[in-house]
């Protein structure tokens, strides 16, 4: 008898776990590698202003509705998915579908319904059918979910968070918001964008890193030299010196570089990139252009951007 009610026990609290209602069934928390963000979708059902804030009361479109509150600021950044244009907090309107993108790293009361603001909310058009990916890019812009393969062309408009025009390379190791209309039924599928908004993300790994570099870096011939095995090992990079070949070596799961001290070509893979500047050496420390942060970030599974 005591073991059937220790039995029952472990099925009230797992049964407590699994749905507590924290976060609804529409929040969508990808694979690790694929994105920093948490996305959660519904309909608004309340706007609440204060300030510069607007609390939404979104509703799940689950069977069991779930209730939560979305703190908007003026840090938020908000797009209207059909035109791919920035809107502002005033735009939003009872009935609205949005979706709404929180960092996933970020620590939350335990309390229903959940209080949370997002980096990023996307307020879906009823007049023009689009689709927004929000998520990180290989270097031939797969998405790293491997469901979505971008054709960038000419008609594509390029633009960080500020919406300044940047370029293909500007995107690179950052997360994406991509708006587009049509796809292929290929596995991945394939689309040529609309729009693409790289977003400066940094994750708290990423901010360490920055750290690092304001503390420790000199400038040469206009490129900033940052110490690489203070940042790699920061990145979650295993780093190796040997002396008799004067290189380098990072790992980190199946990516490895290999550098020589004083040299502007290094291996990446099984590929052989170039540095802005040659690798040097200060006070027994290897020092390498900035440039290097992108391959660093790329690879890292929480911080790539």
């Amino acid at each position: 008898m005591k073991k059937l009610s220790i039995f029952a026990g472990v099925i009230l609290l797992t049964t407590f776990l699994f749905n507590y209602p924290v976060v609804n069934a529409d929040m969508e928390e990808v694979n690790q590698d694929t994105t920093n963000f948490i996305k959660s979708s519904g309909v608004i059902k309340d706007i609440v202003k204060t300030d510069d804030l607007v609390t939404l009361t979104v509703e799940s479109e689950d069977k069991e509705p779930i209730i939560t509150n979305f703190k908007v600021s003026n840090d938020t950044l908000l797009f209207n998915s059909g035109t791919t244009k920035e809107v502002k907090k005033e735009f939003f309107q009872k009935g609205q579908r949005i979706d709404a993108y929180y960092d996933k790293n970020k620590p939350m009361l335990m309390i229903y319904p959940a209080q949370i603001s997002p980096e990023l909310v996307i307020v879906h058009d009823a007049k023009n059918s689009s689709s927004v990916k929000v998520g990180k890019f290989d270097e031939q812009f797969l998405s790293l979910d491997k469901k979505l393969k971008l054709k960038i062309d000419k008609e594509t408009v390029l633009v960080n968070e500020r919406g300044e025009k940047v370029t293909q390379k500007d995107l690179r190791g950052k997360e994406l918001i991509v708006f587009y209309t049509i796809e292929t039924k290929s596995i991945p599928a394939q689309t040529v964008p609309s729009k693409i908004v790289a977003i400066n993300y940094q994750s708290p790994e990423m901010k360490e890193v920055q750290k690092i570099i304001e503390k420790d870096h000199f400038m040469q011939n206009g490129t900033k030299m940052i110490p690489l095995r203070k940042v790699a090992e920061q990145l979650g990079y295993k780093v190796n010196y040997h002396p008799k070949r004067n290189i380098v070596y990072l790992k980190l799961g199946n990516s490895s570089i290999t550098i020589k001290r004083g040299e502007e070509m290094y291996g990446y893979n099984r590929s052989l990139r170039k540095f802005k500047e040659k690798s040097v050496v200060k006070d027994n420390e290897t020092y390498v252009s900035e440039d290097i942060l992108e391959i660093l970030i790329l690879d890292n599974p929480s911080n790539s951007k």
